[in-house]
This record gives structure tokens, sequence and C-alpha cells, in this order.
């Protein structure tokens, strides 16, 4: 039987359809409901036919990822799909503690949305910029950063994947010099926002006074840090990483390290895309990974007698949750 563990997706996972599978399930459906009603708009539609143009913006990005993440999880949570630890990739970690119970569906739409809306403001005090460096280390690219003021490694998404954040013109310059210095792919990404640098110092300490007297409970499964990589058990700990994370670097290749150390062997995207599967196989060729869009295709979960996804449950049966150390 496998340990399986959930990723939840953040900001770059979108696109116009991405909702396409949730169609057929009346749960998925609420879910978009209440956040529509709660944000004034209709967020389906807009995660259905788009346009891109809005859906790549920021706070509409975020949004409509978020409550993809959670469309698909109260679908695997009503089939009593349990996973032995979870994590969530930047905002994605907003969804991880909505699945696990810590915070409520409109704690962490509103979270999100009141994200954006700050980090906005920074961004655009600060002009910032996020790309993408492939083929070189994380010691590389943190050498070249230390080189340009306002640049920073913002992210490590496994041993040769590196983003970096910071000021628009030295993100520009960091990737001249990545090219370089032997980078096989330097890529901007559509995020305008310097995130997980210290340019969003205000962001954290704002967002901490916004969150202080929210009622946060422990999850109900494990939930690691994607800062610390490690378990996020109090609300003091849970708040800590939701303000902290918009100035904390992304150490995400330490949590799939840590997962895959801890005995996990599957891994499923609960989310729109592939992203972070794609990460995992960066990091473990054994791994088995898995899109929620693959178990919900076509508006019909997965053939689990002929399927060769383990899943270690089956309707009307418990989960196999473990409680980790």
């Amino acid at each position: 039987m496998s340990d399986i563990a959930f990723l939840f997706p953040g900001q770059g996972s979108q696109f116009a359809g991405m909702v396409q599978e949730l169609a057929a399930y009346p749960e998925a459906l609420e879910i978009f409901r209440r956040a529509s009603r709660d944000l004034g708009f209709d967020l389906f539609e807009l995660c259905l036919g788009g346009p891109e143009e809005k859906l790549s913006q920021d706070l509409y990005a975020q949004l409509a990822v978020h409550a993809t993440n959670c469309a698909y999880a109260a679908l695997l949570r009503k089939m009593n799909f349990i996973p032995r630890l979870a994590s969530g990739f930047s905002l994605g970690i907003f969804s991880a503690l909505v699945a696990a119970g810590s915070l409520s569906f409109k704690q962490g739409l509103e979270g999100v949305r009141i994200a954006a809306e700050k980090m906005s403001v920074e961004g655009k005090r600060h002009r910032g910029a996020m790309a993408a460096v492939i083929g070189l280390s994380e010691n590389e690219v943190q050498a070249i950063c230390q080189e340009l003021p306002q640049a920073f490694v913002a992210s490590i998404n496994n041993a040769r994947q590196v983003v970096i954040s910071g000021k628009d013109e030295a993100v520009e310059k960091a990737m001249i010099l990545c090219q370089q210095r032997g980078a096989l792919i330097t890529k901007r990404l559509p995020i305008s926002w310097a995130i997980h640098t210290p340019l969003m110092k205000r962001t954290s300490q704002s967002f901490a006074e916004v969150i202080r007297d929210w009622k946060v409970s422990p999850p109900h499964f494990p939930v690691l840090s994607y800062l610390r990589a490690e378990n996020l058990r109090t609300p003091e700990e849970i708040k800590e990483e939701l303000s902290s994370q918009f100035s904390h670097q992304n150490c995400w290749h330490r949590v799939l390290l840590r997962m895959i150390a801890e005995g996990i062997d599957t891994f499923v995207e609960v989310g729109p895309g592939n992203v972070l599967t794609q990460m995992v196989r960066w990091v473990s060729r054994q791994a088995q990974t898995f899109t929620a869009e693959e178990i919900f295709r076509n508006g019909n979960r997965m053939n689990l007698e002929k399927s060769r996804f383990p899943l270690p449950w089956r309707e009307g049966t418990k989960g196999r949750g473990r409680k980790a150390n």
C-alpha cells in the first residue's frame, strides 16, 4: 500500500478551462458559488472561459487557483481520501490548510484576496519581477544575486531550478548573468511582485495584523511548512507561516526531500495542471505522480480496479492517514 502526499499549487498553474473536470460535481460547483458570492463576480466562469488576460492578473490568478484547489480537495475528502502528508507551494499553503481543517474556506479565500491586495501595493512600489533559472545550482544563483542589490533567491524548486525575485531591473540583470554563466534557460514569470524577498517585509507585517485574531485549528493531517519543511502543528506556527511567507524564501525542494525521506512514494497534485508533479520527477524518478485532473477527468473518477492509481481507500471505507511525529 502506498504512502501519499497532497501537493497544492500556487499562482502560475492557472489557465482558461482549468475547472472543466469539476463541472460535473455539485460539491465543486458549490465551492465556486460560495467564492463568487463573497468576491462579487463569477469565479467559475472566469476559470472556465477566461479571458486569459484577466485570469493571468495576479489577484484573479491566485483566487482562481485557490478555489480550484479547494474544490478538488473537497471531492477527495468526500471519498475518504486522507493523505499521509501535505504542503502547498507559495499561496497554495492556504489551500493545504483549508483542506486540513486549520482554516475555514472563507478564511482561506479572504486570506488569499487580502494577501494579493497587499502584495500588489508593495509590488507597485518596488516594481517587482520574478524569473526561473534552470541549469544552475542554488549556490551559483545565490552568488549572482549577491552581486546585484535588490535581487534575491526566492524559491528553490529542485537542485537545478531556482527562482529569482526582486526589483525588475535587478532581476533582468540577474537573468543575463545567469545566461553568461551557464544557465540552460532563464524565463520571466507572469508575476509582477517581488514575492519571497525582504522587499515584501511590510506585507508580512501588515498581514500578521490581519490574521492576529483568526481562529485557527491544528491540522487534521500533517501539513509541512514550505518555508522550513517542518510540520505546522499549532495555530501560532500556522499564523507565522501565513504572514512570513511573503518575505521569506520558498524551500520547496526541501519539502519534497522531506516527504520522500518519510516514505512518501505517491504524490497527488490537488489543483489545476501538473507544475508540482513535474518538480517531483526532478527529485525522484521512482515516485508515482498523479494530478487531480487525471482522477476526475470527464466527470468520471478513474476506474480504481483497473487503474494503476494506488489509492489506499474505497468508497465507504476510512482513509489511511497516519499521524506524523
